[in-house]
């Protein structure tokens, strides 16, 4: 069996409706990822990407969330 990586989980996860995101506006991101059997929250703002799974590295979760997003940078 293969280990999915991280960019194709977090396709899938897409793929599956897994995600909501639930605030989009010009200063932040948030949402909710189904993953793992648990729910997540993510999200960008001030203080970069952020998911409240245990990951240590980019998740799933925000390859996902950064798949339907594109923030803008400050001028």
């Amino acid at each position: 069996m293969t280990r999915e990586n991280a960019q194709t989980k977090g396709r899938r996860y897409l793929g599956e409706g897994r995600m909501i995101v639930t605030v989009a506006n010009e200063h932040a991101v948030s949402a909710i990822c189904r993953g793992g059997g648990a729910l997540y929250q993510l999200g960008f703002g001030r203080g970069g990407w952020s998911c409240t799974c245990p990951a240590r590295s980019l998740c799933a979760h925000l390859v996902a969330l950064q798949l339907v997003t594109a923030p803008r940078g400050r001028s």
